[in-house]
């Protein structure tokens, strides 16, 4: 086999194209026509990027619990509050908040949103405390006193992200409590991911290896997301690769597959030679 030749300068994926093992738009395969033998000091990097934004802000088994423990006097409680999957305005997120808050705790927290500052104030009434726990508590059950539902601290699925509510910003059973800023966008970045074009010399935010091009979330709901950035240095080694069946996933910085709710995505590979 020859290692010197570049058999294919560009390979334009759409997942409109993909197997029919794929399971959705946004975690699918593509077979390539025949195999393509990648020479010595190939690189490859992704171009033109086109991902529409058809994602909800609250995403079912993503994003759309959150968790909380109240004091009644002498009474302690926790549970696991749902938010249904949709898009939300600010407005519209505070009303599905308070609703599901009183589908546990009926006319015990009033729930308002500040539409200048763009954050939504929880307050509980009659002299109560509670507390709504960030990530880091989720991970150890509030310092194993979550008496609550039983869940997987890998996978809380939190709205901690939705609302802001970081463990550095927060003030234990503080009354009110006022989110950070809420991000409607649900996702504010995408991370295109490979297990077939990786070269295990990348790390994502959460240690992965395999992760090939970071998208801004740069368009809302409902229009196209296009990255055409193209940098000299963005580029990965793939030299002496055989490709035949290329795997690709969008996910967002927490490792979640994205719902893109069948809608296609398509972006370019292409490839060149290192000198």
């Amino acid at each position: 086999m020859n290692y010197n030749f570049l058999p294919v300068k560009k390979i334009y994926v759409d997942s409109r194209y993909s197997t029919n093992d794929s399971n959705s738009d946004s975690d699918f395969k593509i077979q390539l026509g025949r195999n393509v033998y990648l020479p010595d000091n190939c690189v490859m990097r992704i171009e033109h990027v086109c991902i529409p934004h058809s994602w909800y802000t609250i995403e079912k088994d993503i994003n759309d619990k959150m968790y909380i423990q109240v004091t009644q006097g002498n009474t302690i409680t926790c549970n696991i509050i749902t938010i249904p999957s949709t898009n939300y305005t600010g407005a519209s997120l505070q009303a599905a908040v308070q609703t599901a808050l009183n589908y546990f705790y009926n006319g015990l927290f009033l729930v308002s949103y500040d539409g200048l500052k763009n954050t939504i104030q929880i307050r509980i009434t009659n002299g109560n405390s509670f507390k709504i726990l960030t990530d880091s508590e989720i991970s150890t059950f509030l310092n194993t006193t979550w008496t609550g539902p039983n869940y997987d601290p890998m996978t809380p699925n939190s709205c901690n992200d939705i609302i802001t509510n970081k463990t550095f910003n927060v003030h234990t059973y503080l009354n009110p409590f006022i989110s950070g800023m809420i991000n409607l966008s649900g996702f504010r970045s995408l991370y295109i991911s490979s297990s077939s074009l990786t070269n295990f010399n990348t790390l994502g935010p959460k240690g992965e290896l395999n992760i090939i091009k970071k998208v801004v979330t740069s368009s809302d709901f409902g229009y196209l997301i296009v990255d055409d950035l193209a940098s000299d240095h963005d580029f990965l080694d793939v030299s002496r690769m055989t490709l035949n069946t290329i795997d690709f996933q969008i996910k967002d910085v927490r490792g979640n597959i994205v719902p893109l709710h069948n809608s296609p995505v398509s972006f370019v590979i292409v490839f060149s030679q290192n000198n």
